[in-house]
């Protein structure tokens, strides 16, 4: 899908309404798409299901319309109860601004929100590089020097990518370690003493937190208990991880299934990517029998036929995209996370014929059903250890999770020997991306691990 964005005065980028509706479907998940349905339906008398029978179905078109006519008066009367669905709002020549629900995945409303807000399609093809190197936590992996490297991207123009996302993102998000993810949500807040010493608490001793220095900490910030005490609360509250804060709990509506039939592997959508519509058949007929009909009436057809549209154009995006997918991530099948090979959001567009930003919204909240479990269509994205290396960031944080399930529990890894054990695959790690992929997964560090380990043997 090809979208030809416009400028009005003040910057401010609009989009054929159509368009924009088209758009914001592709985004949607099953769930969010099923509620959306049920709106249509409920407000635009032109929808009905699939396989709804009419009493009429063998009479004559004039007879149609005239029962037709008897049940929906065709004239200005109706004009008084009809009420334009969004997006749809102005007629076939009118221009919007582009709106977009409030989405919940902070990767789906950044999806939806960076085509309005960068200013050029580089800028766009910038913030989506950053974009899809961000891991579950919502945390930046790479340095930014590495993006430029990896993309031909100028880092500066990767640097204001990464401010613009920070900015639109919940405060957190972006960030390239733990002190930063804490900075900016305590700089979101409003000034409060409390804020004012969270703020050095972090930038001097989040680690010496950890390594059990709270008293050394509080002396050379020169804090009482109670500031100190009122600080500490602050930063138990912040959420570390600000990337997962909408996925978890969420039922889960699987778009699309990959399954093996008669031998081969086989790409379908699910009922719930691809829900049953049609212009309804009485009503178009009475329509088409007006000679004056209802500007009204005419405009919920008009909608309907987009909105038809934007459904169709979604499933045939949504099963382009993931043919292309399980094409390059095949050995995923057999091999599990193990086996994923480094793959970006540019290769698939590439490969679909669409823009970077069209394969991200459609795999943002959209879920496939494999044999291997049920996975986000983004989880099978990620990047690669340099060139020539065919893991991806992925695959090595499955590894981390092996290494550390099978490990002595009497002499845990390290991150450094996990780190170690890793590059004898070929993955080139430092210590400390390990114990990002560590943190990730949810796995304590080695010392907290034996420790445990010691309190159930001693009990």
């Amino acid at each position: 899908m090809r979208v030809d964005f416009s400028q009005q005065q003040g910057g401010r980028q609009t989009l054929n309404p159509q368009l924009a509706q088209q758009i914001r479907i592709l985004g949607l998940s099953a769930q969010e798409l099923e509620q959306e349905v049920h709106q249509w339906l409920e407000n635009n008398v032109m929808l009905e299901p699939e396989g709804v029978e009419h009493d009429d179905e063998a009479s004559d078109a004039e007879t149609q319309a005239e029962d037709a006519q008897d049940e929906i008066t065709l004239d200005s009367n109706w004009d008084d109860g009809y009420a334009p669905m969004a997006g749809c709002a102005g007629g076939e020549d009118a221009e919007v601004p582009i709106a977009a629900p409030e989405v919940s995945d902070p990767v789906a409303r950044l999806a939806r929100e960076l085509p309005m807000e960068c200013r050029s399609p580089r800028a766009l093809a910038a913030a989506f590089a950053v974009l899809e190197a961000l891991d579950e936590r919502g945390w930046l992996e790479e340095d930014l020097h590495d993006i430029a490297c990896r993309t031909g991207f100028p880092t500066g123009e990767l640097v204001s990518a990464l401010a613009l996302i920070q900015k639109l993102a919940p405060a957190g998000f972006g960030a390239r370690d733990l002190a930063e993810c804490f900075a900016l949500q305590l700089r979101a807040m409003t000034p409060s003493d409390a804020v004012r010493d969270a703020l050095a608490i972090v930038g001097v001793g989040l680690e010496r937190l950890a390594g059990r220095e709270i008293g050394i900490v509080q002396r050379e910030l020169r804090l009482d208990d109670a500031a100190f005490a009122a600080a500490l609360a602050l930063l138990r509250r912040l959420d570390p991880h600000p990337g997962r804060a909408s996925a978890e709990g969420a039922a889960v509506y699987p778009d699309v299934v990959v399954a093996q039939l008669d031998g081969r592997w086989t790409v379908t959508l699910s009922e719930f990517a691809t829900p049953r519509l049609r212009v309804n058949p009485h009503y178009l007929r009475a329509l088409e029998a007006s000679a004056a009909p209802a500007p009204a009436m005419k405009q919920q057809l008009y909608e309907a036929r987009w909105f038809l549209r934007g459904l169709a154009q979604r499933a045939d995006t949504l099963l382009k995209v993931t043919h292309a997918i399980f094409r390059r991530q095949y050995a995923f099948l057999a091999g599990g996370e193990e086996a994923l090979a480094p793959m970006t959001l540019r290769e698939i567009a590439g490969e679909v014929g669409v823009h970077e930003s069209t394969v991200s919204r459609v795999t943002c909240g959209k879920y496939v059903v494999t044999p291997r479990g049920i996975f986000e269509l983004k989880h099978f994205f990620g990047a690669g250890f340099g060139v020539g290396c065919a893991v991806s960031n992925t695959a090595a944080r499955a590894l981390v999770r092996r290494f550390v399930a099978g490990e002595d529990p009497r002499a845990p890894l390290d991150d450094a020997a996990i780190a170690t054990r890793l590059a004898e695959r070929g993955i080139r790690v430092a210590r400390r991306t390990v114990a990002k992929y560590r943190e990730a997964l949810g796995i304590p560090p080695a010392r907290l691990r034996a420790a445990s380990q010691s309190l159930a043997i001693s009990a």
